[in-house]
């Protein structure tokens, strides 16, 4: 007979077998029992159930004798494999198809009767079901045949149902790995991330969410939708109004499908106050059917902080928090353009004051104590100007000892110079830094606006004040030399 096969036969023979987790197993029952039902079957005194490897044949249950490893090529089972379908022999020495092999012709054995049904995975044969008898006896008929077909379809069915388990093993192993490091990797986020099922009830908290509410979080409580803002402490960016149920993030998710950087603020009562942003999307199954949400939240406390930082850095002295130039500039223009601070000024003649303040004696301070006692005392005098002054006043620094107030309303330059009088003798007083008393005093030169100055006279307006301020500078001067 042709024995031929082809090239990548074993090498598939294997993969499947090893697929089927047959070659590290035990004898399983299922299979004992049904070599012990083909015995019974045929009436012949050995039947086993042996799968096909690239160099030999291996037995997986064996009735009516022991079952060791045999070389492939000597088989009758290899053989009977390259026919295909049931093969039945009532006299193996008078068969050409096994004649020759060293089971049948007495160098190993001397079997006489053999009947097989091929073991199928997949349409691949990977084995046999195969009774054996080295005595004469009655052939099978084709009904006992046709049953050791039917034992090995169930046969056939178990190794399936192996191949499978072991796949299932082995997908749970990895969904367990990859569930692992999904963990890992959920723990390890510097983000706070939770999930919701598609009623909105908390089903995962990670532990950076949890450590941000000071470790104690209800995830299992079902809150009412309007009772959630407060359970978890979710505010507006102004930390007082609680969100809206529409506005809760994970309500917005699973109503809209998602949401993308969403800020609010979360204030438990056991934790710090943070600013955050979440962004969160919708979680489906294959068929589209909504199983719930995540959303993934960021601490942006410290970003907010400098971005405020960077802002008011932009309008404010850093060293005294006094709004500078640029600011300054926009609120005199402002008071000299807003319509009805204009209009009530004008019904009632009153002008927009400047007042320009360069400090005297501070560069002796500086000098003779450092710049440390400097700063403190250009702080003190700056916390004296705000001190003064009225509602609607703006006091800015535009750097080293100057300073600049903004008066609206005021009526005549008496009382731009009665203002600046009472903040010169505010500033005169001793200030206490580095362990010292200092004293400074300040030069204060004052213009007004009028009628038709607008938005535009704002830089004129302070080369105005500051000329006068000088003029004043140079007035106390004289008063003193003269006086000496």
């Amino acid at each position: 007979m042709d024995t031929s096969e082809p090239d990548d036969l074993r090498a598939r023979q294997h993969q499947v077998i090893r697929d089927c987790d047959l070659l590290e197993a035990d004898q399983d029952a299922d299979l004992l029992a049904v070599t012990r039902t083909a015995v019974a079957l045929t009436g012949h005194t050995l039947a086993r159930i042996n799968v096909l490897l690239p160099e030999q044949v291996c037995s997986l249950a064996s009735a009516g004798g022991e079952a060791v490893p045999l070389v492939r090529e000597e088989t009758l089972c290899h053989r009977a494999s390259l026919v295909g379908g049931p093969v039945v022999s009532s006299d193996c020495s008078r068969d050409p198809r096994f004649a020759d092999l060293p089971w049948v012709d007495g160098r190993l054995g001397r079997v006489r009767r053999y009947a097989m049904a091929p073991l199928q995975v997949d349409g691949l044969t990977v084995g046999t079901l195969c009774v054996l008898d080295e005595d004469d006896g009655p052939a099978l008929t084709e009904g006992q045949v046709d049953r050791l077909a039917d034992l090995a379809a169930v046969t056939s069915s178990l190794l399936q149902r192996r191949r499978q388990n072991r796949q299932a093993r082995a997908d749970h192993d990895e969904l367990a790995r990859a569930r692992a490091f999904d963990r890992a990797l959920l723990q390890a986020l510097p983000l706070g991330v939770l999930a919701a099922d598609a009623e909105g009830r908390l089903t995962l908290v990670n532990d950076t969410l949890l450590s941000w509410y000071g470790g104690q979080f209800a995830t299992e409580v079902p809150l009412a939708q309007q009772e959630r803002a407060a359970a978890y402490s979710l505010f507006e960016l102004d930390g007082v109004t609680p969100l809206a149920p529409e506005r809760l993030p994970m309500e917005q998710v699973l109503r809209n499908g998602a949401v993308h950087s969403s800020e609010w603020v979360l204030a438990p009562p056991l934790a710090p106050r943070r600013t955050v942003s979440s962004s969160g999307a919708q979680v489906r199954d294959a068929d589209g059917r909504l199983l719930g949400a995540v959303l993934a939240v960021s601490d942006i406390t410290e970003r907010r902080a400098l971005e405020e930082q960077l802002r008011r850095s932009a309008t404010h002295d850093v060293l005294t928090g006094l709004p500078n130039r640029a600011l300054l500039v926009q609120c005199l223009t402002a008071a000299l353009t807003d319509a009805p601070t204009a209009a009530l000024t004008a019904a009632e003649g009153r002008r927009v004051a400047v007042l320009y303040c360069d400090l005297d004696g501070f560069k002796a301070v500086n000098d003779s104590y450092g710049h440390a006692a400097g700063d403190a005392v250009l702080r003190a005098v700056a916390g004296r100007l705000r001190a003064g002054l009225r509602p609607g006043d703006v006091v800015a620094r535009l750097g080293g000892d100057e300073f600049v107030l903004v008066c609206p309303g005021i009526a005549d330059l008496d009382e731009a110079r009665t203002i600046a009088s009472r903040l010169a003798e505010s500033v005169s007083a001793p200030i206490e830094a580095d362990g010292a008393l200092h004293r400074v005093g300040v030069s204060v030169g004052a213009v007004l606006s009028s009628p038709d100055d607008d938005g535009g006279c704002a830089e004129r307006l302070l080369s105005c004040a500051d000329a006068e301020m000088y003029a004043s500078k140079r007035a106390r001067r004289q008063e003193r030399a003269g006086g000496a």
